[in-house]
């Protein structure tokens, strides 16, 4: 998730990696258009503490529920499954946490989650069942969590993104 946002603030955002001595401008919108590493690290802290734990248990939970076959059944039933029942739940998680650690009040983190979730939510159905779809027909067992980890960068990429908007 760390290498996601800070692709995410220099690449797509065209943030630029300024010394600290930069960043005493009156200009506030070369301060607003520097990376910003603060923001990198909470991203760190969210995939080490939730998002890598959460997805570990869940995929293990759908193998274990549907089993580890790559028929189309079982690949649909477990994209269907996970989009459905697991993913809501993590994108609700995600905004509230990441909102602690910006230090947001209350009133204001459950704006962002009712802004955001639905958009997350909703990208993420187009995004996240083809790159499933694959990951569950077609992808060995012992290299879905390396795909995954580049297919999640994408995503990772996208959700920086949308956790920022709005946020300038």
């Amino acid at each position: 998730m760390s290498l996601a946002d800070l692709t995410t603030q220099l690449v797509v955002e065209d943030r630029a990696i300024l010394p600290a001595h930069s960043h005493t401008t009156d200009d506030d919108k070369s301060i607003n258009n520097s990376y910003d590493p603060k923001r990198t690290m909470r991203w760190t802290a969210i995939g080490l503490t939730l998002h890598g734990p959460y997805f570990f248990t869940a995929f293990q939970q759908l193998d274990r529920i549907f089993g580890a076959s790559t028929s189309l059944k079982v690949a649909t039933t477990k994209t269907i499954f996970g989009q459905l029942i697991i993913f809501p739940p993590y994108l609700t998680a995600l905004f509230v946490y990441m909102g602690l650690l910006e230090g947001m009040k209350k009133d204001d983190i459950r704006d962002k989650v009712y802004d955001r979730v639905p958009k997350a939510f909703v990208s993420g159905c187009i995004f996240w069942p083809f790159a499933n779809m694959f990951n569950f027909s077609v992808v060995p067992v012992k290299w879905r969590v390396v795909y995954l980890a580049g297919v999640g960068g994408l995503w990772n990429g996208y959700l920086s993104y949308l956790n920022q908007s709005g946020d300038d």
